[in-house]
């Protein structure tokens, strides 16, 4: 269980600086646009794209980064009245059924990166929309990997295993 930890401990530090940098990035262009628009009345058109796609980028890494430390939706009313064992088939049923919409959209990154890696943005010659669908299949690919991790471990404190025994 400790290369678990370990595999977490490291996923979650990449994506927590991947999601940084993303939302840093859309932060300057953001703040990039508002100074050419309004202080030098010259426009940058790349800049509100670049922003909106970092938007993106953020999400799909902060949700990996929520994914690892546990805090995504849930519906406390049910968490409240299951405890022990049937908490326990909750959570895997749960995560099953998220690991199959996930693998669902890391198909579906995988098919539209293909299908746009040579297709540039519309304002931006240097960035193709590819780069978009590539890093969210990156970040989905990493929520299927932690789901997978947990499962694993939930069925083996199910099953009565403990971690010292692995």
């Amino acid at each position: 269980m400790k290369a678990i930890a370990g595999i977490r401990s490291a996923v979650l530090t990449a994506f927590e600086a991947a999601a940084l940098a993303a939302f840093l990035l859309m932060l300057g262009c953001s703040i990039l646009q508002i100074v050419f628009r309004y202080v030098f009345n010259m426009p940058l058109m790349w800049t509100e794209e670049l922003a909106r796609l970092m938007c993106v980028l953020t999400t799909y890494f902060g949700g990996v980064v929520v994914l690892i430390a546990r805090q995504h939706i849930r519906v406390d009313m049910i968490d409240g009245y299951l405890t022990g064992r049937s908490a326990a088939v909750l959570g895997i049923v749960v995560d099953l059924l998220i690991s199959w919409f996930l693998v669902a959209l890391a198909y579906g990154c995988f098919l539209m990166t293909r299908a746009t890696w040579t297709t540039f943005t519309a304002s931006m010659a240097w960035f193709r929309m590819g780069y978009v669908y590539a890093a969210v299949g990156v970040a989905v690919t990493a929520m299927l990997l932690l789901l997978v991790l947990d499962i694993y471990a939930q069925v083996r404190t199910l099953s009565g295993r403990t971690g010292a025994e692995a």
